[in-house]
Parts: C-alpha cells; sequence; structure tokens
C-alpha cells in the first residue's frame, strides 16, 4: 500500500488545565503544560497546498507504506525524533496520536496510543493508491540471478539494506545474504519483497528463456534430439550446467 499524507510544523498541544492567574505555560508545581505533536494529514481526505505552495497540491512529504490496528510505517526525508507525537485524522476512527517509536534512516515505525478498529483499518487501507507500473529498467535481465537483480533493484529505488530490512521485520545480514547469492528467500516472500523494492512482483519472476545465437541453437538440438528418439519435441528438457 502507498498513502500520501502531508506533515505539518509542530503545533502546542495543552496538556492540561491551568489554574485561574497562573502562567498558562508554566506551573511551578510540574513544569511546562503543553506538549508538541505534528499534524499528519492524508492527501486524499482534501489537504490542498504545502506551506508555501502558491497554486494546485504541493508534493506530498510523507509515504504511509504500511498501516495496521497497532502502527504504522512512514517513510519522509523530514526529521523526526524517537517519541515525537503525530495527529491524524482518520476516517471511521477520527482524531487519533500516534509516537514515532523507532527510526531506520527515512523510515519511521509509529505506535498508535490506541488501537485502531476494524472499521477504521479497513477505510484507510481503501485511501492507498495501487501500486504503480513498473519502470523499464525493473525488467528481468539475461543472466541475471535473483541476488544480484534484488541489489540493482535495491539501488535503483535508492533504498538501503536497512531500508529494506526494517521494512520486511528481517535482518541486515539476512537482506545482504540475499544479494550475494548465500542466501534465498522463500517463494511466498517474493510478493513482499517486491513491495519493499517498489516494484511488480513480475520483477522478480525467473529470467526468460536465453534468446539470440544460444536459444537458437538450444531450439535446433531440442528438434533432432526429437526427430532421431521419436518423442514429440515438447517432451525434450535441456539442462545446461555453467
Amino acid at each position: 500500500m502507498a498513502i500520501k499524507a502531508h506533515l505539518d510544523q509542530p503545533a502546542a498541544r495543552a496538556t492540561r488545565r491551568t489554574d485561574p492567574g497562573t502562567d498558562p505555560s508554566t506551573d511551578a508545581r510540574s513544569g511546562p503544560r503543553t506538549t508538541q505533536r505534528r499534524a499528519l494529514r492524508l492527501e486524499t481526505s482534501g489537504f490542498v497546498a504545502s506551506p508555501g505552495a502558491q497554486t494546485g497540491r504541493g508534493a506530498a512529504n510523507v509515504t504511509i507504506h504500511n498501516i495496521s490496528a497497532a502502527g504504522l510505517l512512514i517513510e519522509t526525508a523530514l526529521g523526526l525524533a524517537e517519541g515525537e507525537q503525530l495527529a491524524l485524522d482518520l476516517p471511521e476512527a477520527g482524531a487519533v496520536t500516534a509516537v514515532v517509536v523507532w527510526r531506520s534512516e527515512r523510515l519511521f515505525g509509529c505506535a498508535f496510543a490506541d488501537a485502531l478498529g476494524p472499521a477504521a483499518l479497513a477505510a484507510v487501507q481503501l485511501l492507498a493508491s495501487p501500486p504503480a507500473a513498473p519502470p523499464a529498467t525493473t525488467q528481468t535481465r539475461p543472466g541475471e540471478t535473483l541476488g544480484a537483480r534484488l541489489n540493482r533493484l535495491r539501488r535503483e529505488a535508492g533504498l538501503t539494506l536497512a531500508d529494506v530490512a526494517a521494512t520486511l521485520a528481517v535482518s541486515k545480514p539476512t537482506v545482504w545474504a540475499w544479494e550475494k547469492g548465500k542466501a534465498r528467500p522463500l517463494p511466498e516472500r517474493l510478493d513482499a519483497i517486491a513491495a519493499a523494492l517498489g516494484v511488480a512482483p513480475e520483477a522478480l519472476a525467473p529470467n526468460p528463456e536465453p534468446m539470440g545465437e544460444i536459444g537458437a541453437l538450444i531450439e535446433e538440438c531440442r528438434t533432432r534430439i526429437a526427430e532421431a528418439s521419436g518423442a514429440a519435441r515438447s517432451a525434450v528438457r535441456i539442462m545446461i550446467e555453467l
């Protein structure tokens, strides 16, 4: 999933009522009475322009990659600190608060103060935009191993090993081992890996059959073997060890 959003500058929010005749920002007994929160506004909720924009919609500065009842995973170049609060206005849930609990470069994991209900979670997930068609560079290349392809796609997406590991909830050495061919991800993980890299699942499909002179030679041999053995051409399997 991918939901674009805009993160506002921090806004002060009162945490408790003040006594008459006292300074509203401080209290001799308990110190400051306000905390800082940023409003995270979903692009699809009607937020129009980013600060400084003259006309039209400003570019979103946050991408929500995943959202669950417990929290959400966001990506942004803006500096967020662990413990910082984000205020979201979600459909079916209204105003909710999320706290940044961990960060890995541009990725931030946030936990909701109160878990989302099933209806609210489904309403938010419906806002996700469908994945964009992969660019030509994500197409498979002849002779390219899965590990080399994972490495290439990750670099083309501008992601680090830590970025991919955090999104997939695996260790950075695990992603490194996949790219170096020391280990191979389980087939059922490939769709999640493709989503983390921002490509279609087909980008991680096995390489097509060899083309060009080698392909023509293989097809010629297949035909000759079929004719010599009296077998159907489709029944001939040729395996090449390199």
